[in-house]
């Protein structure tokens, strides 16, 4: 008659027992066109995550990347479902998706989990407007994982915190003098250049647009196009702005219809046409409120202004001065709509 097993034994075979459910497949990636890959993540190339699928190694680029989750961090589920919330424009999800992200970190993690929270967190920076965090994950992130800034766009920095703009303007400087030609350092340039605008002399910026607006990446060139209105406009050239919006709306076609309606909001404001300006910049909020939570709550503040100085009926500025600050808590755009609300109670 055969021994019952020992309790030793008994225990070995729980301990295989749970070195085999830990390599079950109990991760998914969730990709950008809806398809769930289940595996095991077990690293982090260059380009993306790393997973082991019915026991081949596959990488899933960041670009492809919707939703990551992990049998192990529970909570990284979790951070993820925030973030995605935060982005369909629930502002204290932000909140709550940083507190999540920032608790997996806590104890001996894998390299893996540290990069997609600090490429999370980068997205949590931007889109809730603390500009200058935004800038030291994404030259953090310039120093161990280039590849996750593709198609990573740098916040626009605040008006008027100088000090703030003054700070991150020396680190950009910086941070282009060793970038060189990786692809990392053009965006760096366009912030720098969005630096320069508040904190120096717009004439003395064109010049810095050249090789931008000559480069070979069409986005690059764009980008520097955007920066030329910019400079255009805050130098009172309110036609010249025109003409190279009307070259950037045949470029982007309808790529980017937010960003182009927004700047089509902010030449007829110079131009004196305020309603025109007014109907363009509530295209944002309308038609495209969850695209960027910064921008949409700037065109908010914007229109407000605008209505006001059409001399529409009040009830139509405070109206959309209360949306700015209801729905897009956080940013700029709705501090700068508060003020205004309080100034307009005051009288």
């Amino acid at each position: 008659m055969r021994p019952w097993p020992t309790k030793a034994f008994l225990a070995f075979l729980a301990a295989a027992a749970a070195l085999t459910a830990s390599a079950r497949a109990d991760d998914r990636i969730r990709t950008k066109v809806g398809i769930g890959v289940d595996g095991k993540i077990v690293g982090v190339a260059e380009d993306g995550l790393v997973m082991e699928v019915a026991r081949a190694k596959r990488t899933i680029s960041f670009a492809e990347i919707q939703r990551v989750e992990a049998g192990d961090f529970p909570d990284l589920k979790r951070a993820e479902i925030a973030f995605a919330e935060a982005g369909e424009g629930k502002a204290k999800a932000f909140e709550t998706a940083a507190k999540l992200y920032q608790g997996l970190l806590k104890g001996d993690v894998p390299q893996w989990l540290r990069v997609v929270v600090s490429w999370r967190m980068f997205g949590v920076y931007a889109e809730s407007g603390r500009v200058a965090e935004a800038l030291d994950s994404f030259l953090e992130m310039a120093k161990t994982s280039p590849a996750l800034l593709a198609g990573l766009k740098l916040p626009n920095p605040v008006e008027g915190d100088h000090d703030a703009n003054k700070a991150m303007l020396a680190k950009v400087e910086g941070a282009i003098a060793k970038a060189g030609a990786k692809p990392y350092a053009e965006p760096l340039m366009n912030f720098r250049v969005g630096l320069l605008l508040l904190e120096g002399k717009p004439e003395e910026v064109l010049p810095l647009l050249e090789p931008m607006l000559k480069s070979e990446d069409p986005q690059v060139r764009q980008g520097a196009m955007l920066r030329q209105i910019e400079i255009l406009l805050a130098t009172d050239k309110a036609a010249e702005a025109a003409e190279v919006l009307a070259g950037l709306q045949e470029a982007l076609g309808a790529d980017q219809p937010a960003e182009l309606a927004y700047w089509r909001g902010r030449v007829y404001e110079k131009q004196g046409k305020f309603k025109p300006a007014a109907l363009e910049y509530m295209r944002l909020p309308i038609l495209y409120a969850t695209r960027d939570r910064t921008r949409t709550a700037e065109a908010l503040w914007r229109a407000g202004q605008a209505l006001e100085a059409a001399k529409a009926p009040r009830e139509e500025a405070v109206s959309v001065y209360k949306e700015a600050v209801g729905s897009y808590a956080g940013t700029a755009g709705a501090d700068r709509a508060k003020r205004e609300l309080a100034r307009l109670s005051a009288k």
